[in-house]
């Protein structure tokens, strides 16, 4: 590995990130075909024992000359082109799991409207990568992330039942905090749910903590796992810890985080 990779190069260079609207539809197209991307494995933690589970795989995107460039308005920029952001997508997620050198759990974040335009059956090439990987030692998570409109709900339902179907397990992004729903179906078959310590920040104190409360309690009935993000300081990991939450990411275990190119 270079002395330093485009991700690492990238964070040298965060104050002069790269706005992907100020950018030329052909300086868009060469990130993605030029394959001007890179992944963080961030660590998952297990609360009590403190033991690695897997990593999760975020995705860094990065002009030339390796100014960065935010990829959710990145990818908010390629949603007027989506056969490009499907192609995107795809070809990222081929390279995180090759990458990926471990065992346990590598969780990736998929748009549902990219996993959609590769078709809504049970050929799509999504599924057809993921089926590849089922059930084997490195057990791939997909972490839904959706719009938060209650239209997309029913497509949310079905995207979770195509993966299911294929051997594929399937995480919520903050459920009850920014879904445009609360969909009790969903939470039903997930294997995780996911919310933001910082979501719960913007929350009355008691509110967060009966909400947490409550989330955690349901899940740990119904066997689904529960990750809290964003715990940047060992005070956010003490209040994971006795919210009884049962895993937790964020920077206060990012040295321990693998980086590719």
């Amino acid at each position: 590995m270079n002395a330093f990779n485009q991700s690492e190069l990238g964070a040298l260079l965060l104050d002069r990130e790269v706005a992907p609207q100020e950018m030329a539809p052909n300086e868009l197209l060469d990130v993605v075909m030029s394959r001007h991307f890179g992944t963080d494995y961030q660590p998952i933690v297990d609360v009590q024992s403190s033991e690695m589970l897997g990593y999760e795989a975020r995705a860094r995107f990065w002009a030339r000359g390796g100014r960065p460039i935010d990829a959710d308005k990145l990818r908010m920029s390629l949603r007027k082109n989506p056969l490009l952001l499907f192609h995107l997508e795809l070809e990222l997620k081929k390279q995180q799991i090759a990458d990926f050198p471990g065992e346990g759990w590598l969780m990736l974040d998929l748009d549902m409207d990219s996993f959609f335009a590769g078709g809504e059956g049970t050929d799509n090439p999504f599924l057809n990568l993921f089926r590849e990987h089922a059930w084997s030692d490195r057990e791939i998570i997909i972490n839904v992330v959706q719009n938060h409109t209650m239209q997309e709900t029913l497509r949310t339902q079905h995207m979770m039942d195509l993966l299911q179907h294929s051997g594929t397990s399937v995480a919520l992004e903050d459920a009850g905090l920014s879904w445009g729903m609360f969909s009790l179906s969903a939470f039903l078959d997930a294997a995780m749910v996911k919310f933001s310590s910082r979501a719960l920040l913007d929350m009355d104190g008691k509110a967060a903590q009966a909400m947490v409360d409550w989330l955690v309690g349901a899940a740990r009935k119904i066997g689904v796992q529960t990750v809290m993000t964003g715990v940047d300081t060992c005070a956010a990991l003490e209040w994971a810890r006795k919210m009884r939450i049962d895993c937790v990411q964020g920077r206060l275990f990012s040295k321990q985080a693998m980086q590719v190119h």
